[in-house]
């Protein structure tokens, strides 16, 4: 798979085309909206949904553990989307066998018992983490204090070909202040962005990042 760098508030920073963004010099693997669970509690809703995202999301998480071999992984929110199933306890037995620590900035859909996440073996952070030039929050925001990376929107663009071709992928948005990650999760939608002159996108597909911002190169720095 071809990942793509940036630099960022002088870091180098690794976009993962599984939509994970690694951060070399701590070893911090950055991910977001895992949404785990989401199939499982619509289908108590009514809602006929097949089995195996969760899995998929799993199996997909290995790959990138395997490949950039982080010290420590980060959710930044959402990494359940409910109430506590048997999905969760999947994601537990999966979490143990693990030796890579899990740390969980808490997004709007982790709503689970203190309990249930230390029996994972996840330790949850505060509302934001602030780490050297970076603020690490859910939900976006402009944080004087650094560079906010960030969840929630599930980020997406829409690609257009010479054939009158449309193809939606989710992607990494990059501002002068504050990024946006792509969604990790399977199933979870796609926000499409409009994003600005000066905004760095990379879209992932299921081999690589690939810049498609409007102007610049994938080495360019962002201050």
């Amino acid at each position: 798979m071809l990942t793509a760098e940036v630099q960022v508030a002088g870091e180098r920073l690794v976009m993962h085309p599984l939509r994970a963004l690694h951060w070399p010099r701590m070893g911090w693997l950055m991910l977001s909206d895992l949404h785990l669970g989401k199939a499982a509690h619509l289908r108590k809703g009514g809602l006929p949904l097949p089995e195996g995202d969760d899995g998929r999301t799993l199996q997909r998480l290995d790959a990138v553990i395997d490949a950039l071999r982080p010290k420590r992984i980060v959710v930044i929110g959402d990494l359940f989307h409910s109430s506590a199933n048997a999905a969760w306890e999947r994601f537990a037995r999966w979490s143990r066998q693990r030796s890579v620590p899990i740390h969980l900035v808490p997004g709007n859909h982790d709503i689970l018992a203190d309990r249930r996440y230390a029996e994972a073996g996840v330790e949850v952070c505060d509302e934001s983490v602030e780490e050297g030039p970076f603020v690490l929050r859910h939900h976006p925001a402009r944080i004087p204090s650094g560079f906010c990376i960030s969840g929630h929107l599930h980020p997406g663009i829409v690609l257009q070909g010479t054939g009158r071709q449309r193809l939606r992928l989710p992607c990494f948005w990059f501002g002068r202040e504050q990024a946006l990650l792509p969604a990790f999760g399977t199933g979870t939608g796609l926000h499409i962005i409009d994003p600005g002159g000066t905004d760095r996108i990379w879209a992932c597909t299921d081999r690589a990042a690939i810049d498609v911002s409007r102007t610049g190169s994938a080495t360019q720095a962002l201050t």
